[in-house]
């Protein structure tokens, strides 16, 4: 597997949890907390949007569970059978919700401590992005991790773009790799023109480019998983599809 230290989170996931279990520095804790939040808010506040929470409660749950992470320890009981991540957070999100989440909403925003601004998710909510109404909470919350891999996949591959001195090509064909949010739809006529390419041109560097992006994809899929094999890589793929 090639190297990731081009990646927007320089370590893996699971490499992560590890890391903050055998810690013994709150601040690499805290660390590494604050990583993961940065990948999986969405699909912890979108499913405690789901299970009925109002903004503003669902804001102070999602901080309180991620706290509870570092607080209680809650690393320690991530076993490596668990095998994923989302299935990891699910499981504890639910555990966390059914004992937990009431007193902690009692402290006010998880006690003064923050690891993600309360100010980004009122303004980036999104939580309807994943999904629809008639979703289930977990079918959400699947969708809304298969979109958040996506999007880490997608900056991966912008920073590589980047760095080779490509970032208008990228930035012009991002919208065709992939259907995130928020991207204006563009046709591979309207891109070959602002690219002054012809449209045979334009069909090999898209090829080239989503190639590349399926492998940063799967580089990134792997990240997620405690053993990454082939089989286990291909299955989290296919389930990214389904999910959408």
């Amino acid at each position: 597997m090639t190297s990731r230290s081009d990646a927007p989170f320089p370590a893996t996931r699971w490499s992560l949890v590890a890391g903050a279990r055998a810690a013994s520095d709150p601040r690499a804790k805290r660390a590494a907390l604050e990583e993961l939040c940065a990948l999986y808010w969405r699909p912890i506040y979108g499913f405690l949007r789901h299970r009925g929470l109002a903004a503003a409660e669902a804001q102070d749950a999602t901080q309180g569970f991620f706290l509870s992470l570092l607080e209680e320890d809650l690393f320690a009981k991530a076993q490596a059978e668990t095998g994923r991540m989302r299935s990891f957070l699910l499981g504890a999100l639910q555990r966390w919700q059914r004992g937990e989440w009431r007193k902690a909403q009692a402290e006010k925003r998880g006690g003064g401590q923050e690891l993600l601004s309360l100010e980004v998710m009122a303004e980036d909510d999104g939580f309807e992005a994943a999904g629809s109404d008639n979703d289930t909470p977990e079918r959400h919350f699947e969708k809304s991790c298969a979109l958040s891999l996506l999007e880490a996949a997608m900056q991966r591959l912008a920073k590589e773009q980047s760095a080779a001195g490509k970032e208008q090509t990228f930035a012009t064909l991002r919208p065709l790799l992939a259907p995130l949010n928020g991207e204006a739809a563009i046709t591979q006529e309207e891109a070959a023109q602002h690219l002054r390419l012809t449209p045979e041109a334009l069909r090999v560097t898209l090829h080239r480019l989503r190639k590349r992006f399926a492998e940063v994809l799967r580089e990134t899929v792997a990240d997620t998983l405690t053993n990454p094999t082939e089989e286990a890589i291909q299955g989290e793929l296919d389930a990214l599809r389904a999910a959408f």
